[in-house]
């Protein structure tokens, strides 16, 4: 197993406790929406909506990732930081890439999953929803697999030529470094 694999798994826990809060946070609206247009009753709507929350998540976590802390908030709590390949701060470009890849794609594959079955789309034969279920899986488990073994590299930091590396302390202020 990659060294780093415990500490990147809860790291990824202590950010997805957040998604949950900002997916709670989009409920009002959609009830509101749903229940006084006449937007609740399309399929389109619901992919549509469904988006919200893991959009929102994804600016959230690529901004943190290319931000000072080059962390997401659990990360910073697991001691991790992510960088570009050359050891530098990841670009917005590359972590909006990464966090696409990486929260996204899944997330929404699987609102594609439970919004079309929702809409009759397995009893239908709707090529999306049978689609989306088929996907899913194979993707998280990939994600899985690569995050625990070999690099620790999953699909999202090989797109965006980007790792998860622990953080190196910064030294104490007034403290003085001597070259050798």
């Amino acid at each position: 197993m990659h060294p780093l694999a415990r500490r990147r798994c809860l790291a990824h826990l202590l950010d997805c406790a957040g998604y949950l809060g900002i997916a709670a946070a989009t409920i009002p609206v959609g009830v509101l929406l749903a229940t006084t247009t006449d937007l609740g009753s399309s399929r389109l709507y619901g992919h549509l909506a469904s988006a919200v929350p893991p959009a929102i998540a994804t600016v959230i976590a690529a901004r943190a990732e290319s931000g000072p802390h080059r962390a997401t908030w659990g990360k910073r709590r697991q001691g991790l930081t992510v960088q570009a390949a050359d050891g530098t701060a990841l670009g917005t470009g590359p972590a909006l890439a990464r966090n696409l890849a990486k929260i996204f794609l899944p997330w929404q594959l699987g609102h594609v999953c439970a919004v079309g079955a929702a809409w009759g789309g397995f009893e239908d034969g709707d090529a999306l929803t049978i689609g989306a279920s088929i996907a899913v899986y194979p993707v998280i488990g990939i994600y899985v697999w690569t995050g625990l073994h070999g690099s620790g590299r999953g699909p999202h930091d090989v797109l965006a030529g980007s790792s998860v590396v622990p953080r190196t302390p910064a030294p104490a202020a007034g403290s003085v470094t001597s070259a050798p």
